[in-house]
């Protein structure tokens, strides 16, 4: 590709473009293309400063603008004027070739009368100007003998304030010019009739451009908008919002179903017609992007702003998409290999492949699993040692946040303790207070924690109604030895009896009238009478 560059000068600069490879990281083996921008020449012809640019879509011409009220037409090859265009009164603002690469081979009488290939130009004086072009074979003879002076064909004026952009449609049937007086309107080619007026921006048109495929024009606008007009009707049929500042320039992509835009604010974004939303935003440029186009495959973007910066962007569209296939069908076999690990009981191999596919809830069921199998042997917080001590930092933390979210459900706190037992009993605590994030993944766990073995202390006192009840009614086998006595003194609470105001609470209940002494709770007095409920019997 070859770029060329308009700047605040009355030169304009030609680049190439070339590709250089670097690794990015040595580790994964990331390779990125960087492009750079290599100069080829440099067009000078103009005596004011060049204030618009446009390339013929054979990519043999160019078409340069300027203060200096002059068009000039450049053969690329031999970046010598083989065209000079004179007739404005003011400085000619914008410039824009035919878009049929046939036309360009006409020449003789067909070319003067509007057949051939021609350019369009409109000026600060309000004017638009159609300059026809002589064909090929005289523009390629005239790069090595000297310019020709180009007549215009046609001249209408077109609007009431200053023209900002004309575009050519890409049959060359329709020219569209964009102005500061809040309009744009449609002019035929073959004699600059009016065709219709777009109306409904508040501010000054930027830009105007034809969509490759299909009936419609994009324009941007100062007052921060998009539209999308309808040439058959002249209607708006979608506007773009999201720029923070005028819109500068638009520009449809290849395949005419998204747009880019560029504006004051310095971004570029990404628009989807058919969705009306903006997909992506890029923040190229610290000040406004005033150029914007793209390379004639559509696989590269140029943007250029008034921070002297040119950029490059690459279409990663594909690379993005197959790089999400491979990682969705990578998914995809390694879902398969865990639920084959689990169907076969293989419940290490399908722990480890949980993790890495990073799924909590397959994850629980695993271990679930394990301890589960493990539960008539009592082995279950071995298998889950065992474990512990092979995980890795990242493994561990990994882990360890799983137990976070899943204490904070009471049917999962048995296991995500269990793994958290496993882990502290195997790993030194200081080992695990230097690891970063881990101590507060535990100062999240303990509140949960505290409050699931209340519930249980809870539960375990609640069950001495049912033991006394039991109890007072006999024993259930007459030949046991047994007494309650006896099973009191094997029994253990989860968490030791409290003293809170003078009163026991075990299991979150207080009992009225006890000993404060904690130590003393076991020896109550054979004498002393509970009573629960109310008596409703009457003293005699």
């Amino acid at each position: 590709h070859t770029v060329a560059v308009a700047t605040n000068s009355s030169q304009v600069r030609l680049f190439g473009l070339s590709e250089a490879k670097e690794e990015e990281n040595e580790e994964n083996n990331d390779v990125q293309c960087h492009t750079a921008l290599s100069p080829r020449g440099m067009l000078d012809g103009h005596t004011a400063i060049v204030l618009s640019i446009d390339a013929s879509p054979c990519g043999r011409y160019l078409a340069t603008a300027g203060k200096d009220k002059t068009m000039r037409l450049w053969h690329i090859e031999s970046q010598k004027c083989i065209g000079v265009a004179t007739g404005h009164t003011e400085a000619v603002g914008s410039v824009a070739l035919s878009r049929k690469i046939g036309c360009y081979d006409v020449g003789g009488k067909a070319a003067e009368n509007g057949a051939g290939s021609f350019a369009v130009t409109s000026s600060k004086d309000r004017t638009l100007k159609v300059w026809p072009l002589p064909g090929s074979a005289v523009m390629n003879r005239y790069s090595e003998e000297g310019d020709i002076s180009l007549r215009a064909r046609l001249s209408a004026r077109a609007h009431d304030k200053e023209i900002n952009i004309v575009s050519v449609a890409p049959n060359d049937s329709l020219i569209a010019s964009g102005s500061q007086d809040k309009t744009v309107k449609l002019w035929r080619a073959t004699d600059l009739g009016l065709h219709g007026t777009l109306k409904g921006h508040k501010r000054g048109i930027w830009d105007c451009q034809f969509s490759p495929h299909d009936r419609v024009l994009a324009t941007a606008s100062g007052d921060r908008t998009l539209k999308l007009w309808s040439i058959a009707d002249c209607s708006c049929v979608r506007t773009f919002q999201g720029h923070m500042a005028g819109v500068l320039r638009v520009r449809f992509l290849v395949t005419g179903l998204q747009l880019v835009s560029s504006g004051s604010d310095g971004l570029i974004k990404l628009w989807t017609i058919r969705t009306n939303e903006c997909e992506s935003t890029i923040d190229a440029h610290n000040d406004k992007v005033w150029a914007l186009d793209l390379s004639p495959c559509g696989t590269a973007l140029f943007s250029g702003g008034a921070d002297s910066k040119i950029a490059v962007w690459r279409d990663t569209t594909k690379e993005k998409d197959d790089a999400m296939r491979e990682a969705e069908e990578k998914n995809i076999l390694m879902e398969q290999k865990l639920s084959n690990h689990l169907r076969h009981k293989q419940y290490e191999e399908a722990l480890d492949i949980a993790l890495e596919l990073d799924k909590p809830n397959q994850v629980l069921r695993v271990l679930t699993e394990i301890v589960e199998k493990d539960a008539k042997s009592n082995k279950g917080l071995e298998t889950l040692q065992r474990h512990a001590v092979n995980w890795p930092l990242n493994r561990l933390t990994q882990i360890l946040r799983y137990c976070r979210e899943w204490n904070t459900r009471a049917r999962n706190s048995h296991i995500a303790m269990l793994v958290v037992k496993a882990v502290v009993t195997k790993i030194p605590a200081a080992k695990l207070a230097s690891y970063e994030g881990i101590p507060e993944i535990f100062a999240c766990i303990a509140p949960y924690a505290e409050r699931h073995f209340d519930r249980l202390d809870g539960l375990v006192g609640s069950s001495y109604l049912l033991d006394f009840t039991l109890f007072s009614m006999g024993s259930l086998h007459g030949d046991s030895s047994e007494n309650y006595s006896d099973w009191v003194q094997r029994s253990k609470f989860v968490l030791p009896p409290k003293a809170v105001e003078g009163k026991v609470q075990i299991g979150g209940s207080l009992v009225v009238g006890a000993k404060t002494n904690v130590d003393d709770v076991s020896e109550s007095s054979e004498d002393e009478i509970v009573t629960i409920g109310e008596s409703d019997s009457d003293e005699e």
